[in-house]
């Protein structure tokens, strides 16, 4: 709900219409489709395997980025901030070993961050 909240108040109009303009082509033919999603005739097992691959993961996010840059931002770069600021406390107030589990698709956003806060000790908001 909070998600939605925030592209409900976040989003334009116009990003609205360009992103279902975006799907609609997706769904033709006329645009490639997310790597994500699961190909006609492909098995569930399979689709499953295909989910769990991080370059499937990071073109469905290279995708995400192209079709809606804003609706990317929300999702994607916004949560990759927060999964790495929460990894960053529990890093910092935890002196035993941490486990910080994140989607594949917010893998790479997520340790680029956390290795900035490394060498700067602040997670940074990415634009």
């Amino acid at each position: 709900d909070e998600l939605i909240g925030i592209a409900a108040r976040t989003l334009s109009p116009i990003n609205w219409v360009s992103m279902g303009l975006a799907t609609i082509a997706e769904q033709f033919g006329l645009r490639s489709a997310d790597p994500i999603r699961r190909q006609k005739n492909e098995s569930v097992v399979d689709w499953s395997l295909r989910r769990r691959n991080i370059e499937t993961a990071r073109s469905s996010r290279i995708h995400g980025e192209q079709v809606s840059p804003q609706f990317s931002k929300i999702l994607v770069n916004d949560r990759d901030d927060c999964f790495a600021q929460c990894c960053s406390k529990a890093l910092t107030s935890d002196p035993g070993p941490v486990v910080c589990i994140v989607g594949l698709v917010h893998l790479d956003g997520v340790v680029e961050r956390l290795t900035e806060t490394c060498y700067t000790g602040v997670v940074k908001h990415q634009e």
